[in-house]
């Protein structure tokens, strides 16, 4: 090979690989602190997104995804001709954090559907909440589903602040000892119980932290549904 050759090899070899060297360093030259104060944060997830920094960081629970150089930063999802940049990534974090939280999610009340040919070991949490309209249009699915495949369904309740009368339905399933029959039926009771009452409180203590909304399923073995999937929920059981 002769040498102008060689030479113009190796520079279009270099006019390539020097942007993704470049771009390397982005997210070790972002310091959010230097732009805008922010509360205590876990970095989450980081990586490089046309040419900024992508960061999901998680606020007492809240997961805020953030693109950032070392000159500033912008909050907020991205899209790119009609496609949702940080969205597919926000439920992988959502999904990853759900697992770290398993065991607390087992220590939680729930009210369970069994069919007859449920399965040893087959069962999965349902969080959702009395008045979750998502939640509405797939618990009777949700229901086929586990009669097909035979799995057990746990229901815990995690009602949400902005759906007002929620969280005394909850507490009345609980206090009344309600079934998945009576949640199909819309029929939770009145009764207003202080151990209903502590169980609530406990769900939402606990399930704020790393459940941002309803209905998720989770799964013993880690896998998590985030939203009213159920294509994926019935994958997963299958």
């Amino acid at each position: 090979m002769s040498k102008d050759l060689e030479d113009g090899y190796m520079k279009r070899f270099f006019s390539v690989l020097l942007p993704f060297v470049a771009l390397a360093g982005i997210c070790e030259e972002v310091k959010l602190s230097d732009h805008a104060p922010i509360p205590p944060y876990k970095v989450e997830s980081k990586r490089e997104v046309f040419g900024l920094c992508e960061m999901i960081i998680n606020i007492n629970g809240q997961l805020v995804p953030v693109y950032a150089s070392k000159d500033f930063i912008i909050s907020g999802e991205m899209f790119s001709y009609r496609r949702q940049i940080t969205q597919s990534q926000l439920e992988r974090i959502k999904e990853k954090v759900i697992k770290e939280n398993l065991s607390k999610i087992e220590t939680l009340r729930y009210f369970s559907y069994k069919p007859e040919n449920v399965k040893e070991g087959r069962y999965f949490y349902f969080i959702s909440d009395p008045d979750c309209p998502f939640c509405q249009r797939v618990k009777g699915k949700v229901k086929e589903l586990a009669d097909r495949y035979g799995y057990e369904v746990r229901i815990i309740w995690y009602p949400l602040p902005f759906h007002r009368e929620a969280k005394p339905k909850a507490v009345a399933h609980y206090c009344e000892n309600r079934t998945y029959e009576d949640y199909l039926k819309d029929e939770y009771g009145q009764k207003q119980c202080e151990e209903g009452k502590k169980e609530v409180e406990k769900n939402l203590r606990v399930l704020r932290t790393f459940v941002r909304g309803t209905p998720t399923f989770v799964f013993p073995n880690g896998e998590v549904v985030v939203g009213a999937n159920l294509r994926k929920l019935e994958e997963v059981m299958r």
